[in-house]
């Protein structure tokens, strides 16, 4: 049923992916705060900045994550089972991805790291749109190359 994976490549895609996702989306929160004014007692992920911003990272990932998603398909000359691989690649990442939110933003006690609550329920609908995002990168990626070859096979 899964397909077999480049590991290595899949690996280094994903943590640069999942860097340069979050810097992003700190930077957008962060920016959002200069310009949206909040009462002194409201901090982190209860500001109107935070707020705002979080609506928008499903697309943030999106955006990165498609690209990248071509970036480890690239090197593929033939589209046999790409959707095979896509599926597993997919599955591979949103793992990974779940299992580092958990430790990074909920497990270790930094600055931004919410309680379990918070962070799963707290940013509901926003956080499972963001693994939605990562699950289907691939397959978008794929359908893409797929239609592509296509239309140059013409």
């Amino acid at each position: 049923m899964y397909a077999k994976l480049a590991y290595t490549r899949a690996v280094l895609i994903f943590i640069l992916a999942y860097v340069l996702v979050t810097i992003l989306a700190v930077g957008l929160a962060y920016a959002l705060a200069e310009f949206i004014p909040a009462p002194p007692t409201v901090e982190g992920v209860n500001s109107p900045a935070y707020l705002l911003a979080e609506k928008f990272y499903p697309l943030i990932n999106l955006m990165v994550w498609i690209p990248l998603s071509w970036l480890y398909f690239k090197t593929r000359d033939e589209t046999y089972e790409i959707f095979k691989e896509a599926l597993t690649l997919g599955t591979f990442w949103l793992i990974l991805a779940m299992l580092i939110d958990l430790v990074g933003f909920v497990l270790i006690k930094h600055p931004l790291s919410l309680s379990p609550r918070d962070f799963y329920i707290g940013q509901f609908p926003w956080i499972y749109l963001i693994y939605a995002a990562i699950f289907i990168s691939p397959i978008c990626c794929a359908a893409m190359i797929v239609k592509r070859k296509r239309l140059i096979a013409q």
